[in-house]
């Protein structure tokens, strides 16, 4: 039923074993996201593998510095796999200095335009910089679907992103005791318009914080949405569902 949308599985050894635990846990198929060239080879022969794996290749703002511009033909030949169902993760990260904004800007719009060209949703990776990824996707305005994955911001960012007719996805750290503010929030906008996602090996939920994540802790996360919102568990998990199928068009 459920459909983790944001795990690293790149470099996850005995994925059957997950698998397994997954469906124990109502977790029925895996988005494996990329950061880098390496893993998007690693993550188009894995979703050819396993049949309930998906994944996204892309070029996270971190690696850029790394990375030559020139990669990005490798991401789009890479894209064009009937499994990979995104590009991503890319986007903005001012947080670890040195950054070059302009350079993240500039792999942020090639890889849009690739995400654009073959009819790819495109996630997004935002630290220390959503005014100005906002303020660029306002001017851009781009021709495909778009989410912000880890969404720990206000309700005023939240509705920005809405309004542009984009999406939010939500990690563990809602689960937190100190995420009161972020439980507030989702109370705030439709169900439609958001996602969960584990961001595994990292940011395990409640109860398992302090222990290397993986995807079949998603249900902590929907079990947490489900008891904040007052609906029962398996409803929420069909429209949680029906939101995953429809951008990742599985």
């Amino acid at each position: 039923m459920l459909i983790d949308t944001h795990s690293h599985l790149a470099d996850i050894k005995k994925i059957d074993k997950l698998l397994s635990d997954c469906k124990n846990n109502f977790v029925t198929e895996i988005i494996s996201i990329s950061t880098n060239i390496d893993d998007s080879r690693k993550n188009v022969v894995i979703s050819n593998d396993f049949q309930n794996i998906y994944c996204s290749v892309g070029i996270h703002p971190g690696e850029i510095l790394n990375t030559d511009l020139q990669s990005l033909d490798e991401i789009e030949q890479l894209a064009h796999n009937p499994y990979c169902k995104a590009i991503g993760e890319i986007g903005l990260d001012f947080y670890y200095k040195p950054y070059d904004k302009k350079l993240q800007l500039n792999f942020f719009e090639k890889q849009i335009e690739i995400s654009e060209k073959l009819n790819l949703p495109f996630i997004i990776h935002c630290r220390d910089a959503y005014q100005d990824a906002i303020k660029f996707l306002k001017k851009r305005k781009p021709q495909v679907q778009f989410v912000f994955h880890c969404f720990t911001e206000n309700y005023e960012t939240a509705k920005q992103i809405l309004d542009l007719g984009g999406y939010i996805s939500f990690t563990g750290i809602i689960t937190f005791k100190k995420s009161a503010s972020l439980r507030e929030l989702i109370k705030k906008i439709p169900i439609e318009s958001f996602m969960i996602e584990t961001d595994s090996p990292y940011l395990s939920p409640e109860p398992k914080r302090g222990k290397i994540n993986n995807s079949s802790n998603l249900i902590y996360i929907a079990e947490c949405i489900s008891k904040t919102l007052n609906i029962d568990f398996e409803k929420l998990g069909q429209q949680l569902r029906f939101n995953s199928v429809k951008f990742f068009n599985i």
